[in-house]
């Protein structure tokens, strides 16, 4: 029986260089090329499927196997990889050593992962759903990311200068830019320099007399006027100490550090507490009363100019408008929809599930409206406030057309429920790069956030309990 099996082994190394499939095909090509070696002498095609289920690595219904010598010469090349890096990615030493790989008929990292998860049975190392490591780790996305953020720290230590994304990823190879850009996108500890590079926050020097000499001047201003001007005082000195940093992003570091008791909104300093969203809010609706027709490049313009936050100047010009488009605004009144006609219209696309706003890729089937064409945002727009069949959610007011809508039938808590739920409508693997990668790709989300999708998975994850 062993001689047959690695007789199986062999046919299927020699003659299945792109994985075998499952089926009467192959399964009889295997047992003719078997007989021809063997001077007529029969295998059955149930025990070659059952051997190549119980021993190959399924991926896309095909199934591959590696053993022998090309699995110690694979296990010693990731024990090389290891030996310099704490942790490596398998999609970037498949990318990094892609001939290499396809010499073994090893054809995704997908693949890669399975294999040595099955090989390495003295578990010399220790394999992750992303990525292996030399050293088993107890939460394993938490302390892979603490590696990279210390091992990016030190990279920036010995060189002792700005650096470029691609000279982190020359030294950290096995780890996918990504990554790198996630530590990098941490504004308390890295700044962009105006050539595209990056430094170290413990790098940037100051001017502290003149710092203080511009909040003297603030504050004067304040007292006298109630506000002061966030370019009616000189960072110069700073400026020319820090030339690398544009001075956009070195005056954000400054009032960050230095005038943290002051409020910035817009272009104005306030002292803490001089004025309130619910101000703000009022000032909005006043603005927006009086206009018809609005355009978003004026509106955001007089949200800025009294320091209101977009998602909160989209909130209130959703109160009393409709978003015809993405440059346009126009009051409730001047637009009529067909109710019934057009969630008729949206059922196809939701079909009783809960889909992303930016499924609905066609407006064919959708009633006309007059005056105007058929987009996300109207359809938006149409959602929030006029759908008696569907509701629209979002992770937060926005001019991306990111969110979800589902029937009104369904009830959920909050945005996060949507989200649980979906991933596991959808039956995606509850691993955060897999919810991450989905809920991005198909318009659920516009920003990568480790925490945000923990706790979507830990919900889906009490979806599940509580069905059983």
């Amino acid at each position: 029986m062993r001689d047959a099996i690695s007789q199986i082994l062999e046919i299927i190394t020699n003659n299945f260089p792109n994985g075998i499939r499952d089926d009467f095909i192959d399964m009889n090509r295997v047992a003719k090329i078997y007989s021809e070696n063997h001077a007529g002498e029969n295998i059955s095609r149930d025990f070659v499927a059952d051997f190549i289920r119980a021993n190959g690595i399924e991926k896309d219904g095909r199934f591959y196997f590696i053993f022998g010598a090309a699995s110690e010469k694979l296990l010693r090349f990731i024990a090389e990889i290891l030996d310099s890096s704490f942790i490596a990615y398998y999609s970037k030493i498949y990318e990094c050593h892609a001939n290499f790989f396809e010499s073994l008929h090893i054809f995704s990292p997908e693949v890669l992962r399975k294999i040595l998860q099955r090989i390495d049975i003295d578990k010399e190392h220790f394999y992750f759903s992303d990525f292996c490591s030399a050293r088993k780790m107890k939460w394993a996305d938490y302390e892979a990311a603490e590696w990279l953020e210390n091992e990016v720290a030190r990279i920036f230590i010995a060189a002792d200068k700005a650096l470029a994304l691609e000279d982190l990823q020359e030294k950290i190879p096995y780890v996918p830019a990504e990554k790198i850009s996630e530590v990098l996108s941490d504004a308390q500890k890295y700044f962009p320099t105006r050539d595209g590079k990056y430094l170290p926050n413990s790098k940037i020097q100051f001017d502290i007399d003149e710092i203080r000499a511009a909040k003297r001047k603030i504050i004067a201003s304040i007292n006298a006027n109630g506000c002061a001007s966030t370019e009616e005082f000189s960072l110069a000195s700073n400026f020319a100490l820090n030339p690398e940093l544009s001075e956009k992003d070195l005056r954000r570091l400054i009032y960050g550090r230095f005038f943290s008791d002051l409020t910035i909104r817009g272009k104005k300093f306030y002292r803490q507490g001089a004025a309130t969203s619910t101000s703000q809010t009022k000032t909005l609706r006043e603005f927006i009363a009086g206009q018809n027709e609005l355009t978003a490049n004026k509106l955001f313009a007089f949200a800025e100019s009294i320091g209101a936050a977009v998602h909160v100047t989209l909130s209130v010009a959703y109160e009393t408008m409709v978003r015809v488009d993405k440059n346009l605004f126009v009051k409730d009144a001047m637009i009529k929809f067909d109710v019934a006609a057009i969630d008729e219209a949206l059922a196809p696309f939701v079909q009783k599930k809960i889909i992303s706003l930016q499924s609905v890729t066609s407006f064919t089937g959708f009633p006309p409206v007059e005056g105007y064409s058929w987009n996300l945002f109207l359809l938006e727009s149409f959602l929030r406030k006029f759908s008696e069949k569907y509701v629209y959610v979002k992770p937060a007011t926005n001019s991306s057309n990111l969110g979800a809508i589902h029937p009104s039938a369904m009830k959920f808590k909050d945005y996060l429920d949507v989200q649980a739920a979906v991933i596991l409508q959808e039956n995606v693997p509850l691993e955060k790069s897999a919810v991450d990668e989905f809920l991005m790709n198909h318009g659920f989300r516009g920003k990568r956030r480790d925490k945000v999708i923990a706790r979507i998975i830990a919900r889906a994850q009490e979806f599940i309990e509580e069905s059983f």
